[in-house]
This record gives structure tokens, C-alpha cells and sequence, in this order.
């Protein structure tokens, strides 16, 4: 009995330490896996970057930029394709087969995620409306609210 007892006694998880130490790696890495995936679900390219791919096509990408005015095309009054722009001023086509978000507008900024299909088109899959981190009002709406 006391061999047995030996036998199960040895190697690194047989202390409290050992399990701890354990835990604490697996827990660890666990939150390190986590995180990166926060950080790749929030990160999204421009239409500047998605230009410069030379192999684009068929990958999946997530590009954000502002509803070009004017470029919203619908069908059975919802939009099934528009312009999007970047801050340098590069444009690309999107097609979209779903509903969009309500506060979709011209001027909106829109992170779209699909599958480029050519130079310059993106067929998405989804569409999410990014808010700006600075509010601004309209100059009747200010003068309103100041005493």
C-alpha cells in the first residue's frame, strides 16, 4: 500500500503548489486568448489599405469608412449597395443582402464584413454602425441651449 501511496505521490501535481501553478498557467493563457480575439474583433482596415492588397479577392475582410451621399442604391426600399470612403479619399463598392443598422444614412461611418469579390467590391455579410467619439451640434440647436 505505501509503494502504491509513492507511486502517486510523485511527480508536479502531486503538491497544492504544483496544481496552483497549473491553474494559473492554463488561466492565463486562456485570458491572453481571450484578449487577442477582443482585439482582432475590433480592428477593422481601411479602404486605403484594402486597395494596396494585391491578393484580395475571396478573403474576408472588415473595412470601415463613410457612406459616400448619393451612392445608396435600394431595392424594395432597403439599400442593397453604396460607396464607401476612407480619409484619404479612396473609395470602394459594397453589396449587401441584409438589413442594415437604423442609423444608417449617407455620411454614416460603416464597418462592413465580407468577401472582397474584385477590385474594389466587397459582398458583406454584415454592417455595423460605428459612432463617433465627438458630439456636434447643429448651430440652431446650440443657440437653443445656451442660456
Amino acid at each position: 500500500m505505501s509503494s502504491l501511496r509513492n507511486l502517486l505521490g510523485r511527480g508536479p501535481l502531486a503538491s497544492q503548489r504544483g496544481r496552483l501553478i497549473a491553474i494559473l498557467v492554463i488561466a492565463t493563457a486562456a485570458i491572453t486568448a481571450l484578449a487577442f480575439q477582443a482585439f482582432d474583433g475590433a480592428y477593422y482596415t481601411t479602404p486605403e489599405e484594402f486597395a494596396q492588397e494585391i491578393d484580395a479577392e475571396g478573403r474576408r475582410w472588415r473595412v470601415g469608412g463613410r457612406v459616400v451621399d448619393g451612392t445608396i442604391v435600394e431595392q424594395n426600399g432597403r439599400p442593397v449597395s453604396w460607396v464607401i470612403e476612407g480619409e484619404a479619399g479612396e473609395t470602394m463598392r459594397i453589396e449587401y443582402d441584409g438589413v442594415v443598422p437604423g442609423l444608417f444614412a449617407p455620411r454614416a461611418f460603416v464597418v462592413v464584413e465580407g468577401v472582397a469579390a474584385g477590385e474594389g467590391l466587397l459582398l458583406a455579410t454584415s454592417v455595423i454602425i460605428r459612432h463617433e467619439p465627438e458630439f456636434v451640434t447643429d448651430a440652431e440647436d446650440a443657440s437653443i441651449a445656451a442660456p
